[in-house]
């Protein structure tokens, strides 16, 4: 939040802002048609010609080094990651379908199908000696969407799981809680938090310690969304909801689920249920998302520190999102970020110098690209691209945060901004296209005195909506055009 605003009628501020832009216009002189490479570089990291790094799973180690797990249930140590030649050690093996890695205390973690699997190197060789199960019990039918994604660790030193849902299967004395989240204690013991999963393929936290998950359009999930994990919601599969009778469970549906309705209508009518923190709209934000990553680097990674992003599958590029908590519930802005990968990106993590690591693999799935895995290591290059920071609800409507000095005459023209709403049914069908679509009147409300953040007043704010965004118009004090100009902010909540 900054102090002083330059409103409409503070003429002489704009005057001596405007002063101030025309400097550094002269001595900067960014290149106005820049692209995503000119400021994160992307390369593909070499692999032994015998090594099929279909990567599902990464836990970063001390120095330059990696831990990799991949699909044909193995996990690869890689050191001297970021030079031209890596070297590749298998640690482990004959794991069932290994879909996350995370180093805790010096050991890694891995989920299989049907336990969270402890691997320990006692003689320091580089080979794991111990496969310790750690926690199990959930159930395993033999569907082959049965997949479990984790561990990610939260604040509190606890491994969370996430299971998929068993897509249609009827009562089964092996199917337990699938579509549900399990957060198990560092004593292995686990209960499960919440529930209405379809294929949540990527579990990760923020650097508060929060849990996050993302899930599949598909059935309930009329898009891809990004949930905050929390004890007792209900995030919209139904397939769930057979195993709320049961005592460990942490909430209840007592009616069967409402018909023909959207999800802001059905957020009203079924308490438990919590609306995503953020929805990804099909196509525009990717149609299949994948894992979560915040940004830890303290700046490594360029000007988005403490922000999330998250890999796409079927559209291979990694987004970026901006959260905040809006009346205790996490809401805000998802913004496209790196396209151009070499195959789907699966799996996230960070180097010792801070720079990307995508581990890819389009198995089962089709994605864009050359390749069928492999990972690929992305760099920030020290510029500074022209890209809206963070897009935030105040009472009237949105402030946006910019990572460079505007122009004044272009940031406060109304024409500049272009914005509408929809939200999304809520029913079984596979999919769903927007609903409820309106097109918004846009007013300039107010301009920091340093150029970065701008007011916009909005007509009308609709809980429970997306407000897609497109900047089109506005510059920096160079005449650069966003980088990005596109912005999707899910309003849960208003400030009253």
């Amino acid at each position: 939040m900054v102090n002083r605003m330059i409103t409409p009628a503070t003429q002489s501020a704009k005057r001596f802002f405007k002063l101030i832009i025309s400097v550094f216009s002269v001595s900067l002189g960014f290149n106005a048609n820049a692209a995503e490479k000119d400021y994160y570089k992307l390369s593909t990291v070499p692999l032994p010609k015998d090594l099929k790094l279909e990567v599902s799973g990464m836990a970063a180690l001390p120095g330059d080094r990696m831990a990799i797990a991949i699909r044909k249930g193995e996990v690869w140590i890689a050191e001297k990651l970021s030079t031209d030649q890596p070297v590749y050690k298998r640690f482990a093996s004959g794991l069932h379908e290994p879909l996350g890695l995370a180093l805790q205390n010096g050991d890694l973690y891995t989920v299989q199908r049907s336990e969270l699997t402890r691997l320990r190197d006692m003689d320091s060789d580089g080979i794991a000696d111990e496969y310790l199960t750690h926690a199990k019990g959930w159930g395993v039918t033999g569907n082959y969407h049965e997949y479990a994604y984790g561990p990610a660790v939260d604040g509190a030193g606890n491994l969370w799981v996430a299971l998929n849902c068993s897509i249609g299967k009827g009562p089964n004395p092996n199917n337990q809680w699938r579509g549900w989240s399990l957060r198990v204690k560092p004593d292995g013991s686990w209960a499960p938090i919440s529930g209405g999963f379809r294929s949540p393929s990527g579990i990760g936290t923020n650097l508060a310690g929060d849990v996050f998950a993302t899930d599949q359009q598909g059935n309930w999930f009329p898009t891809c969304p990004l949930v905050h994990v929390k004890r007792g919601a209900f995030h919209g599969h139904a397939d769930s909801l057979q195993f709320t009778s049961r005592p460990e469970a942490t909430f209840k549906v007592n009616q069967p689920l409402p018909k023909n309705l959207t999800v802001a209508e059905a957020a009203k009518r079924i308490p438990v249920y919590q609306l995503p923190a953020v929805w990804f709209p099909y196509r525009k934000m990717g149609m299949s998302t994948t894992d979560i990553l915040a940004d830890s680097t303290m700046g490594k990674f360029g000007p988005f520190a403490g922000q999330l992003f998250c890999g796409e599958f079927t559209m291979s590029f990694v987004s970026r999102v901006f959260l905040e908590k809006v009346d205790g519930e996490y809401q805000g802005a998802c913004f496209r970020f790196r396209d151009g990968l070499d195959c789907a990106a699966l799996r996230l993590q960070w180097g010792a110098d801070g720079s990307m690591y995508i581990g890819q693999s389009n198995r089962g799935w089709n994605s864009l690209g050359t390749k069928s895995y492999g990972l690929q290591r992305l760099q920030w290059t020290g510029k500074v691209p022209f890209e809206m920071k963070s897009m935030s609800v105040t009472r009237n409507g949105f402030r946006l945060s910019f990572t460079q000095m505007l122009d004044v005459g272009t940031a406060i023209t109304p024409k500049s901004y272009t914005l509408k709403s929809y939200t999304y049914p809520y029913h079984s069908r596979y999919g769903g296209e927007p609903v409820d679509v309106k097109t918004h009147e846009v007013k300039f409300a107010g301009l920091d005195a340093l150029g970065l953040f701008i007011d916009l007043a909005v007509d009308e704010m609709r809980e429970g909506y997306v407000y897609e965004l497109h900047v089109r118009g506005v510059r920096d004090h160079t005449g650069r055009p966003l980088l990005h100009p596109e912005a999707y902010y899910t309003l849960n909540r208003t400030l009253k």
